[in-house]
């Protein structure tokens, strides 16, 4: 479940939102080329401009859905989510190692300390056939961890952990580079979600 926060001219609102209503958000944005910003607590930022028609200048409207658990990945985590992203069948078994379930994630297990921690932050559920899926949630903080902002001293060259650095004429550019890198990642990033995944998030 999202939380989600509605702000624009007229004022702020908010709700909740489910996972497939949050994929659905996330759809329509993309369709109508709304910037698309993944957030690495398993939220997004989506944002959209509109010229007013009284005054025509451009208004900004936003849509924050942030995960009423927000999650604080650790790098272990995020090793973890990219093992699980990597492989087909990721389930909780019993194991002969240790007394509590482990993730077996193909031939990789997660020990239990580090399967419950990604449990708790709402990184997986259980489908159907009893098998476990990385929630819209943990894809989110995938993509954003891939793509974390460097800090810098040059304020007027934007620096992605992906290896993007971009000089630019000054900051205000810089920051306006560093968005709209971002925002072509959510749109790849809602445009490379498969129909099973959508398929599983819908059964929810």
């Amino acid at each position: 479940m999202f939380t989600e926060i509605i702000d624009g001219p007229g004022g702020a609102t908010t709700g909740s939102a489910t996972e497939p209503h949050a994929l659905s958000l996330l759809r329509r944005a993309d369709n109508r080329g709304y910037a698309i910003e993944p957030q690495l607590n398993g939220g997004v930022i989506i944002r959209c401009r509109r010229v007013s028609l009284s005054s025509r200048t451009p208004l900004l409207r936003t849509i924050t859905l942030a995960p009423q658990v927000p999650a604080e990945p650790t790098d272990v985590d995020l090793s973890n989510l990219r093992v699980i992203a990597s492989v087909p069948v990721v389930r909780l078994v019993d194991s002969e190692t240790y007394t509590l379930p482990v993730i077996e994630a193909g031939t990789y297990a997660i020990p239990p300390s580090q399967a419950e921690r990604l449990l708790a932050q709402g990184f997986l559920l259980n489908s159907r056939d009893e098998h476990l899926r990385l929630t819209l949630a943990a894809r989110l903080t995938l993509v954003a961890a891939k793509h974390q902002a460097m800090d810098s001293s040059d304020r007027t060259t934007t620096w992605c952990s992906c290896g993007l650095a971009v000089h630019c004429k000054n900051a205000d550019q810089a920051e306006a580079r560093r968005r709209g890198h971002l925002a072509a990642v959510g749109a790849d990033f809602v445009q490379s979600l498969d129909a099973t995944f959508t398929a599983a998030v819908a059964a929810v």
